[in-house]
């Protein structure tokens, strides 16, 4: 659980890199990558100062 908003930073980076790579990247594609991104870095920061408080 720790490691979920890494998880989530990798997968919005998959969604940029997998449009760009094949050519179809829209602004729908962008935008959930930027979101993924941005979800995913805020939820690491929480979590792993979670985790850290858990030791």
């Amino acid at each position: 659980m720790k490691y979920l908003g890494i998880i989530i930073v990798l997968l919005g980076a998959l969604t940029l890199i997998v449009p760009a790579l094949a050519n179809f990247e829209t602004n729908i594609t962008l935008a959930i990558g930027m979101v993924l991104l941005v979800a995913g870095a805020i939820a690491h920061v929480f979590l792993y100062k979670k985790g850290m408080d858990k030791e």
